[in-house]
């Protein structure tokens, strides 16, 4: 499967640029939603599947992604493959902001998950920066069984 996910933020009233931002991570052509623990999955997948997911920075701050339960191999930044040797398995990348030029394109990383190990059920990934995290940029997988 091949999966692209985004990370965005509004300001929750614009009216009042002093009320709470809102962050977001979204698979592409969901609706952004604030986490809550009882969303349903906003991806589900089997044991043993092999993705590649490119997730776009549409905000202008830095978000870093991080997966609970397993590790992926980082494949590209901003569409470039990423060396050979720069290849390694992560828990968490950082992605850089966007310039807020709507001509320029979102920075991103393509990594490469793999779901052969053990673990099954629900896990979060999420916006390693706290903050950001505790203000709803956090979603949940669903791992099924494989067949």
């Amino acid at each position: 499967a091949n999966r692209k996910l985004y990370f965005s933020e509004v300001i929750s009233n614009p009216a009042d640029p002093s009320s709470p931002t809102n962050f977001y991570i979204t698979v592409a052509g969901a609706t952004p939603t604030l986490f809550n623990p009882n969303n349903p999955p906003a991806i589900v997948t089997t044991q043993g599947s092999v993705e590649d997911w490119v997730i776009e920075n549409r905000a202008t701050e830095r978000h870093e992604f991080h997966f609970h339960q397993i590790h992926f191999l980082l494949m590209e930044r901003n569409g470039v493959p990423v060396a050979p040797g720069d290849q390694q398995f992560l828990d968490m990348v950082d992605i850089p902001y966007w310039s807020g030029n709507p001509r320029d394109p979102y920075p991103s990383v393509k990594v490469c998950m793999d779901f052969f190990g053990t673990d099954i059920g629900d896990f979060v990934y999420h916006c390693h920066i706290l903050g950001h995290e505790d203000n709803g940029m956090m979603a949940i997988i669903r791992v099924l069984p494989s067949k």
